[in-house]
């Protein structure tokens, strides 16, 4: 049950930090036209980035699995 936490956590963490990279991006360098879509918003580029770092989290937890 502990190291299914740990995996739960790690997958939390490093969603958050996709969405704060997401959100600073569009922050910094996004643009204000419609023709750059994913960073017009900064709700889409957070969301973006959130789901970069899930995609991140999934085979840093399996090779936790493996050990």
């Amino acid at each position: 049950m502990g190291l299914l936490i740990l995996y739960m956590k790690i997958t939390l963490i490093l969603t958050l930090i996709g969405s704060a990279l997401g959100f600073a991006y569009a922050s910094v360098l996004g643009c204000d036209t419609t023709a750059c879509s994913i960073a017009s918003s900064s709700l889409n580029t957070t969301v973006y980035g959130a789901f970069a770092g899930l995609i991140i989290a999934f085979p840093i937890n399996k090779k936790f699995k493996k050990k």
